[in-house]
């Protein structure tokens, strides 16, 4: 009993508390709203209690809308079987021919944690796949079903198999009292059972190479070559190099390898499964660090590339150049047929270039990436807008790229700054690169703003003001630059607005106290002009917007949120805010909503007073066309959507893990679809059905016939006698439907033989 009477009383005591707390909060409120009237002679209503975070809304299911992958993402893993490219893209298996660059394929995996691809020696029509979390997966190729997946170890990083000998080699890698293990495993293809462990490594290693016999497996560990006797398990160092190895190729068929290091230095080793030879040549032409190599598969030409973004051809020790591939060269890949080399760049774009012509053949792009060596002092644009029928979103420094949203494609890439790239460092720096900050496209799509900036900490920073003109009647992707303002503010541009006014208009607001309004001449060409400079005694301004009808704008400065109409620019409201920076902004209706890192406001502008607030780790708000707005709130690793209405705190609907990583952009597409872009530069729709799936096109099939023909040049005359057509065998349909079954539920090769010779020897009964 006097324990009940305990909770008790401590239970009411923490009410009394939190009432306390929450009364502190609203007097707090009411006393900056009363200061605030008192000065600018508004009348403020009561302000409600404060609404709880979102942390106590998890209990509400979720509903309706799903985060559908569109494009983006690194690509993870990458291999050739015969002619055909496959590629791992975040979970999805992409199949191309090298040929025509057609889309053979797409599969879904479930992991993106793919680490490697090979096609069983055993059986061409299994594909093995590894991935980091141990698994050994094997998946059938006729009909792309999933025959079985097995744990193999704490993570599998990399798979070795030999193709001529059919031996099969995993590599798994486990940390021990914070020490990387390495363990090298012989796996019997037939049982995809591991038979015994022929190395422990207690050292990082990495650059696994299997020869084409089987025998031996060639690593880098530092500055080492190491070389392991797979039937044997002996060890021997190959090569010392004096600085660390980046990267390491065998020869397909003879013993030829080659490593490079970080200083762009490659060797190649002769004989490199003997021990004790030191036949070692060295080429060196490479500033930066060699990321990619591969050898010719019919000679012993070695392709090299780094990140100076050059295809480098040795033959006999003389380099051939292919420069300005685009992004810095990550992975060299020669299919057996020997006329073309694939090249898989940091940008997340597939280059296939032809060995006869020396250039770019085909060029696979979905989504451009930027890269991760950004200046902290210019903090590139994570925006996304859109236009009529596309998405557009910043690229590589000073670009933006137009993407389509229904193809799933890159269309074009944007120049915005007109610079020289350069992918390499100098001396460990990062360059510095003059980047797109913030852009806005209209909503008729006629004009582009983008705002772009270099600083450097040494040179005084640039800041340019570029208003760009599309005409309708040409190329949509298009753009021509009609004004350049240099500079717009005398400090970093904070954000922009794009809209329309009696004229097209733009809002800059910048960390000099003052927000800039531009406005688009009546004379031809349309050149932009300064029409009106705001400004603020309390300091800083943040950001900024247009209401739809053009009417008024807000400014939010550091702790309010001021309302100016358009016509005469005259302050018509002041909203006093208790946060130090308001992120975006939007005005719906009579209705005024400001977020900011960790919580969401809705404003009255009838009375001026707060409808409600809500704390919530926010990373980006949208507004909808129906006066309500999605809330993308990051949990963890995750982001949740919340769907609010205007008039009350609790929330319309929640869509639950509709993307990983934290949202940076967001639009919505014609139809009402919406479109986001996270952290991780990955592109998502939420839909309640997926998007359609991706054009396939189907391989070519050539006649045998028409091909023996062309080979030896045989004339068929036409013939005036008359042939008499049999029928064909009865068991022919009866092969074909064994054949046209999966690989995985084949029959025994002697019931299937049966059938076929049956229907090919010619009938024993008269027709």
């Amino acid at each position: 009993m006097k324990l009940f009477l305990f909770y008790l009383v401590s239970a009411f005591t923490s009410q009394l508390k939190n009432n306390d707390t929450n009364k502190e909060h609203a007097d707090s409120h009411n006393r900056a709203l009363t200061k605030s009237s008192l000065q600018f002679g508004k009348h403020y209503t009561q302000i409600p209690s404060p609404h709880p975070s979102f942390s106590k809304m998890d209990e509400l299911s979720s509903e309706g809308l799903t985060g559908h992958y569109l494009g983006g993402g690194r690509v993870s893993c990458s291999t050739l079987v015969k002619d055909d490219l496959f590629l791992v893209v975040k979970s999805n298996l992409l199949v191309y021919s090298t040929r025509n660059a057609a889309l053979l394929h797409v599969q879904c995996l479930g992991t993106s944690q793919v680490t490697g691809l090979s096609v069983n020696p055993l059986n061409s029509q299994q594909l093995l796949v590894t991935s980091k979390d141990g698994y050994l997966t094997v998946w059938d190729m006729t009909d792309w079903t999933q025959m079985r997946s097995d744990k193999m170890g704490s993570s599998v990083s990399d798979l070795l198999v030999s193709k001529s000998t059919q031996q099969f080699f995993l590599v798994t890698k486990q940390t021990v009292k914070s020490q990387e293990v390495t363990t090298i495993k012989k796996v019997d293809l037939s049982t995809l059972a591991p038979i015994s462990d022929i190395l422990i490594i207690r050292k990082p290693c990495s650059n696994f190479q299997i020869s084409s016999c089987g025998g031996f497996i060639m690593f880098t560990r530092d500055t080492r070559v190491r070389v392991i006797n797979t039937c044997t398990c002996a060890t021997f160092t190959r090569y010392t190099h004096d600085i660390e190895l980046s990267a390491a190729t065998l020869h397909c068929k003879d013993d030829v390898a080659a490593v490079a290091d970080a200083e762009g230095k490659m060797c190649i080793l002769e004989n490199w499964n003997v021990k004790g030879n030191e036949e070692v040549t060295v080429h060196h032409w490479h500033a930066n660090r060699v990321s990619g190599m591969a050898f010719a598969p019919r000679s012993q030409v070695l392709f090299s590339g780094g990140l100076e973004s050059v295809l480098v051809k040795w033959l006999d020790g003389q380099p051939q150049f292919l420069p300005r591939i685009g992004g810095g060269i990550q992975e060299v890949l020669c299919p057996e047929s020997g006329d073309t080399v694939v090249l898989v760049t940091d940008d997340s774009v597939v280059h296939i270039v032809s060995l006869n012509t020396w250039s770019v053949k085909f060029k696979l792009c979905n989504v451009l990436r930027r890269g991760d060596d950004e200046c902290p002092r210019t903090a590139a644009s994570r925006e996304l807008s859109r236009d009529s029928s596309h998405v557009l979103m910043t690229s590589s420094p000073g670009h933006i790229q137009v993407y389509d949203v229904e193809k799933r494609k890159h269309v074009a890439d944007l120049d915005i700054t007109n610079q020289n790239k350069c992918t390499g460092h100098e001396k460990n720096k990062k360059l510095v690169y003059i980047d797109v900050t913030h852009f806005k496209v209209s909503e008729d799509g006629e004009w582009m703003a983008t705002v772009e900036r270099r600083d450097d900490g040494y040179l005084t920073p640039e800041n340019r003001l570029k208003f760009w003109s599309r005409d309708p009647e040409e190329d949509t992707t298009k753009f021509t630059m009609v004004t350049c303002i240099e500079p717009p503010h005398n400090k970093v541009v904070t954000s922009l607005t794009l809209g329309h006014t009696s004229h097209p208009t733009a809002v800059t607001t910048s960390t000099d106290q003052s927000a800039k309004v531009w406005m688009c001449t009546e004379e031809e060409g349309g050149s932009w002009t300064l029409e009106q400079t705001l400004k603020h005694r309390n300091g800083p301004a943040f950001a900024s917007v247009l209401s739809s009808d053009g009417s008024v704008v807000a400014v939010a400065y550091k702790g309010a949120t001021v309302i100016y109409s358009t016509s005469d620019w005259e302050t018509k409201a002041e909203i006093p805010q208790n946060i130090g920076r308001v992120d975006q902004i939007f005005l719906t209706g009579y209705y005024l909503l400001s977020s900011a890192k960790d919580l969401i406001s809705v404003w009255d502008l009838t009375s001026l007073s707060l409808c409600w607030e809500v704390s919530a780790n926010v990373s980006y708000i949208l507004s909808l066309p129906d006066k309500t707005f999605l809330a993308f709130v990051s949990r963890k690793s995750v982001t949740d959507a919340f769907l609010f209405g205007l008039k009350t705190a609790a929330p319309l609907a929640v869509h639950k893990f509709v993307c990983p990583g934290a949202v940076s952009g967001a639009c919505v597409r014609e139809g009402g679809r919406v479109v986001v872009l996270n952290s991780e530069q990955e592109l998502y729709q939420l839909s309640a059905d997926p998007p359609p799936p991706l054009a396939i096109t189907p391989r070519e099939h050539v006649d045998t016939a028409t091909i023996f023909t062309e080979l030896l040049k045989l004339q068929i005359s036409p013939s005036t006698e008359r042939i008499e057509v049999k029928s064909h065998n009865p068991s022919a349909s009866k092969a074909t439907a064994i054949l046209d079954t999966s690989s995985h539920i084949l029959p025994p090769v002697s019931s299937i033989c049966a059938h076929v010779l049956s229907d090919l020897l010619p009938s024993k009964t008269p027709s």
